[in-house]
């Protein structure tokens, strides 16, 4: 079956609305509870229209996991960024946490399903991949021009790790006020810059 970029179908309204009704259902259901039928169903659509444009339901699910988890909201953190190191520092870890809270549902599905079932989850890594590269190379900019020192690799998996675990954490689990990600985001990113030992 044809791809939805071969028919000119790439980011047209229907295909937007079939991937919303897409991610509703997936986060109710996950991968397996999740049928073709009930997301045209849940679009307005036929499961015909459906097909035209994704090919098949793995092809659907991963171009939903791919649509949520894109770079929507780093990309505008990245192009307003004014090249001082904790003030942008600041606007990455913020862009980060904010996306990863917006897709908490489908990120704790996808973990679990790969947990359980590796090789029945598409591939939803495109997105943070590029995040990783596009903060790497940030960094390593940083680098050269003498403003933070380390590795980019290890500076950019540190980020996202500390940001993933801020967005992903327990509700039940208490933090306090200092825990907040208003004030989090801030103490981490000095704490990155200066360090903690006196």
């Amino acid at each position: 079956m044809l791809q939805a970029h071969e028919h000119g179908l790439e980011g047209s309204p229907t295909r937007e609305r079939i991937l919303r009704a897409a991610r509703a259902v997936f986060e109710r259901n996950g991968t397996r509870g999740t049928t073709t039928r009930e997301v045209a169903e849940r679009a307005g659509v036929n499961e015909a229209t459906l097909f035209r444009h994704f090919g098949n339901k793995t092809a659907l699910l991963e171009a939903m996991r791919e649509w949520s988890i894109g770079q929507l909201g780093f990309d505008v953190a990245v192009e307003s960024l004014t090249g001082e190191i904790g003030a942008d520092l600041n606007s990455i870890c913020t862009a980060l946490y904010e996306r990863m809270m917006r897709n908490q549902a489908i990120i704790r599905i996808s973990l679990a399903e790969e947990e359980t079932d590796p090789d029945q989850v598409p591939s939803c890594l495109r997105g943070p991949t590029e995040i990783m590269q596009r903060l790497m190379s940030y960094l390593q900019t940083q680098v050269d021009r003498g403003a933070i020192r380390g590795n980019p690799r290890q500076l950019a998996a540190l980020i996202m790790g500390m940001m993933f675990a801020l967005a992903m954490k327990s509700k039940r689990v208490e933090w306090g006020d200092e825990g907040r990600p208003q004030a989090l985001i801030p103490a981490f990113v000095d704490a990155i810059l200066h360090g903690v030992k006196r």
